[in-house]
């Protein structure tokens, strides 16, 4: 008979749904039925769409919102709310959702589950096998690492050394098992030079910030094949930039659904040092140079990329041509060099290592 897994995410940002969609990925090839599900946004109404627009906002045009948001959440005790009347419709219908499936396993992609799993489980309503895996690196907060989950997955060891000596974790309930990326990232082959560039920049500042950007970028390498991925801007800038799009020198993508294909064409990403995206680059050996990271978590991703020398934090359009020129310089030495970092940082294949340990320590 077929186990059953059951992946739990939510709408803020891409992480959590980039995590969910390759543990789906993995333990469908292994002959798993998988079914995800968000019940934050299925269920929780109003509250939630505020709360995402509230994200979005920060992210674009008050970055120093979030950082003072997440250090309230990060003093926050969830094990209280999942019961409040905001949230009880979402973990009432949670176990509505598990009584219904019988999941042999449930993952979550975002700490709140865990801790409605953690309420369902005390009144007798789930018995069932859970873990938490988390999408960021290093700066990670309280909710993330105080639910009774037997298991939580972490990106890196150093993230794993710091949260058990700051919450007084055992080790043997943390996993070192990379973030869980989709299958098919294929690196790209070609070393880049003038003559043969392609950048794939993420629009995740202002509009302006992204304009000055890319108009810098077209000038110094005017023969570079730049892609946008311009999301909820993109009406914005392609008015912005449109003579840059009817000159061929520049497209423009909304979404992608398929980054393994657009990255395995990529030489350089530039943009937000979100989780997802950092070790979708690593998969591809894509070298980052970090336009944007939001207050807290991604700062601490930004760290472990750096500390791999996997990638930088640009300051400023000039900067980041500069960055570019030198990455060309003696036929891509500094590219190269940066590739060889990413892969021996084993940063690779976390979707197959977060299976791995799921199933080890959690199924009999």
């Amino acid at each position: 008979m077929r186990r059953h897994l059951l992946v739990l995410t939510v709408g803020y940002g891409q992480g959590h749904h980039a995590a969910a969609a390759g543990l789906a990925q993995e333990f469908s090839a292994r002959g798993w039925a998988v079914t995800v599900a968000d019940p934050c946004t299925e269920v929780g109404g109003s509250l939630f769409r505020a709360t995402q627009a509230f994200y979005h906002l920060c992210v674009r045009r008050a970055p120093w919102l979030w950082g003072v948001t997440y250090a309230q959440t990060d003093t926050a005790d969830w094990s209280r709310v999942v019961a409040s009347p905001p949230l009880r419709r979402v973990t009432i219908y949670l176990g509505q959702l598990l009584r219904r499936m019988q999941p042999d396993l449930v993952v979550c992609t975002y700490p709140l589950y865990a801790y409605m799993l953690d309420w369902l489980g005390s009144r007798g309503q789930f018995h069932g096998r859970y873990a938490v895996v988390v999408t960021d690196a290093r700066e990670i907060s309280r909710p993330w690492m105080l639910s009774r989950a037997p298991l939580v997955c972490l990106t890196d060891e150093e993230s794993a050394r710091r949260v058990a000596e700051r919450y007084a974790l055992p080790r043997d309930r943390l996993a070192v098992t990379g973030f869980p990326v989709r299958r098919g990232f294929v690196p790209q082959q070609v070393t880049p030079t003038a003559e043969h560039l392609r950048i794939t920049y993420g629009a995740f500042c202002s509009m302006g910030t992204s304009e000055d950007d890319l108009r810098a970028l077209v000038g110094a390498f005017p023969r570079a094949r730049i892609t946008l991925l311009a999301g909820e801007q993109a009406r914005g800038l392609k008015d912005r930039l449109r003579d840059l799009v009817l000159g061929g020198r520049l497209n423009i993508v909304e979404y992608c659904d398929d980054m393994a294909a657009l990255l395995s064409q990529t030489h350089v990403y530039v943009g937000k040092a979100g989780a997802a995206t950092l070790f979708e680059c690593y998969s591809a050996l894509v070298p980052v140079l970090v336009r944007f990271a939001l207050p807290g978590q991604e700062q601490g991703n930004l760290e472990l990329l750096t500390e791999d020398g996997a990638g930088l934090l640009i300051h400023s359009g000039a900067e980041l041509v500069e960055t570019l020129s030198r990455l060309l310089e003696h036929h891509g030495a500094w590219w190269n060099a940066m590739r060889c970092r990413m892969r021996c940082g084993e940063r690779q294949d976390g979707a197959r290592r977060t299976a791995d340990a799921l199933v080890q320590h959690l199924l009999p």
